[in-house]
């Protein structure tokens, strides 16, 4: 969601209250809660991969908080506030995804909320609105920064600081294609369950935490959970379990228990982890003597799916592994990038181009040369179609909290990164250093007979990532432009008689599960999307100097050839999880 978050002191024209939380305290957090997931639901609309960012949907979203959806505009409740803002440019913004995780956050944390069950008027209603809009503030703390430090001094690395400086809230802007990715933990599970070392212990750890012996039966719940738990009259989500499914109150009840965590202070951007909503996204609710039910409110959707992904990797290792000291976060990380990360890649690429029997598929094992004295893995993916040759390298970390990258506020603590170690970890000094400078030292010894590796070639350099972070925003212009400094730094001409070397390539892991099926059906070429890419974003360009076009990203390649069968007919009819 791109654009400028309105804030209280803009809105409202004065300062925003010393203890905002006492706005709300006389109103019930389920309430609160409810509220806002509402709001929540509203900008990830149920049939889109994106955020909805659309005035009609910030008004949607303020008229929800004001229980005034059935009234028509004109007998608007809140009718002199939309038309406050409704004068306002159309990039402005009431709501975002990142408004509603703070208020969330703040909600949670604080237990002197009322039980007490009252009629909402306007004045109530009203401070709902006003909190959100609070957290708008808190959000934007560190924009006055950019006036007062003189950024101007940095130069060319101003795009780089910018990139870090952004990543708090930036990290929030992408979507989750549900099935794509419980297809993804689906996978992820089978290895750590299979494997010689882990699947012991990730079976005491399913056990322990969620109270389930099988984890099949435990991705089933979260699951059909998920498909369920959307009310179209509403447009909320919340899941209603019967109070005899224990085994499901078990899981839910784990996925929404009291997370006992010290929010940061306001100016400290490690308030933007979400720490509490991660380890927690469902909230439950109340029971209610008369319903024979359990209720819990989903705070926010992509939370919740990635809590068998994304976060599950991070939570099997800091809430069993490391307590137990269970190998390292090496071991753990090593297990994650060669068990799982590639060979899922390896997959979607080997379904995806199985109808092309003129594209050329090599990896890991078979990219293994011993050239220079010792057996070296030259590059993680090949994929070659006439002299087009597209050079992988595959990183599934994902970016951390520590390190410093996530809570850059000012010039110092950009200049405090290490960023020789973000361009190791994230592939672009292997890419440029090996995979791209060594090509023409071990092109011969790839087992592509019809490769003519005496004719000169279309090299594409690619990094598939885990964290859609680094695929989304200004991340992959800032990483563009830096692996084109390495490869400078290693005296390597873009340019030359045997090959031409195009920009980078970043493309995310769920872009390949999006494009798979119709890689498959043959209704779009692998090194078209690259090309298409790469016009849509060339910095050189002048075209794109408008409205900032050359920050485009490998969604918007998706979004504009690829916008059905998003889900491979493989995946979408969820037998994997029936069996």
């Amino acid at each position: 969601m791109m654009g400028y978050l309105v804030k209280y002191s803009d809105f409202y024209e004065t300062l925003v209250p010393d203890n905002p939380i006492e706005l709300i305290l006389d109103i019930a957090k389920e309430e609160l809660i409810a509220t806002i997931v509402a709001v929540n639901t509203r900008l990830k609309p149920l049939t889109s991969n994106h955020y909805d960012d659309s005035k009609e949907t910030q008004i949607n979203c303020l008229r929800t908080i004001f229980l005034d959806n059935e009234n028509s505009l004109e007998q608007s409740f809140c009718l002199p506030i939309i038309r406050k803002y409704d004068i306002r440019p159309a990039n402005h913004k009431l709501f975002s995804r990142v408004t509603c995780l703070y208020a969330l956050q703040e909600i949670i944390n604080c237990e002197q909320f009322t039980d007490t069950i009252q009629e909402y008027n306007f004045d109530k209603r009203e401070r709902i609105f006003k909190f959100l809009l609070i957290a708008n503030n808190q959000i934007l703390t560190g924009d006055k920064n950019y006036k007062e430090e003189g950024y101007d001094k940095l130069g060319n690395d101003f795009f780089e600081f910018f990139m870090f400086r952004e990543l708090h809230h930036n990290q929030y802007n992408e979507c989750s294609n549900a099935i794509n990715i419980f297809y993804k933990s689906f996978y992820l599970f089978n290895k750590i369950e299979n494997h010689h070392i882990f699947g012991e212990h990730f079976k005491n750890y399913i056990t322990w935490h969620y109270n389930v012996e099988s984890t099949n039966e435990f991705l089933k719940h979260i699951i059909w959970s998920y498909i369920k738990s959307y009310d179209e009259k509403l447009v909320l989500r919340y899941i209603n379990v019967p109070k005899d499914n224990t085994d499901a109150i078990k899981i839910l009840d784990a996925f929404s228990s009291k997370v006992v965590y010290d929010i940061p202070a306001k100016d400290d951007l490690r308030t933007f982890d979400f720490f509490p909503l991660k380890k927690s996204p469902l909230f439950k609710c109340k029971q209610k003597d008369s319903k024979n039910i359990i209720s819990y409110l989903m705070m926010d959707e992509s939370l919740y799916i990635e809590k068998i992904y994304s976060i599950f990797i991070n939570d099997f290792w800091f809430d069993y592994l490391k307590p137990n000291e269970i190998y390292t976060r090496k071991d753990w990380g090593s297990f994650i990038g060669s068990e799982f990360y590639e060979p899922f890649i390896e997959e979607i690429l080997n379904e995806s181009l199985s109808t092309s029997p003129n594209i050329v598929v090599r990896s890991t094992n078979q990219l293994i040369f011993n050239i220079e004295g010792s057996p070296i893995e030259y590059a993680d993916v090949y994929v070659r179609e006439k002299q087009n040759v597209a050079l992988f390298e595959v990183k599934s970390g994902f970016i951390p909290l520590d390190y410093g990258y996530k809570t850059v506020a000012t010039v110092e603590d950009y200049k405090s990164l290490d960023l020789d170690k973000f361009n190791k970890d994230y592939g672009l000094t292997q890419l440029a250093e090996k995979t791209i400078k060594k090509f023409h030292l071990y092109k011969k010894e790839i087992n592509d007979p019809n490769f003519n590796s005496d004719r000169k070639v279309q090299i594409y350099p690619v990094i598939i990532v885990n964290d859609p972070i680094i695929s989304s925003g200004i991340v992959p212009f800032v990483l563009k432009r830096k692996f084109n400094d390495l490869l400078e730094k290693e005296g390597i001409n873009k340019k030359a008689k045997e090959h031409n070397i195009s920009d980078l390539c970043i493309i995310n892991i769920s872009h390949l599960q999006d494009m798979e099926q119709s890689l498959k059906d043959k209704k779009v070429n692998f090194f078209s999307l690259l090309d298409l890419y790469l016009l849509m974003s060339d910095f050189k360009n002048k075209n794109n100097f408008k409205g900032y076009k050359f920050l485009r990203t490998f969604e918007h390649v998706l979004y504009a050839k690829v916008k059905d069968g998003l889900i491979s007919d493989r995946i979408k009819d969820l037998k994997w999880i029936k069996e």
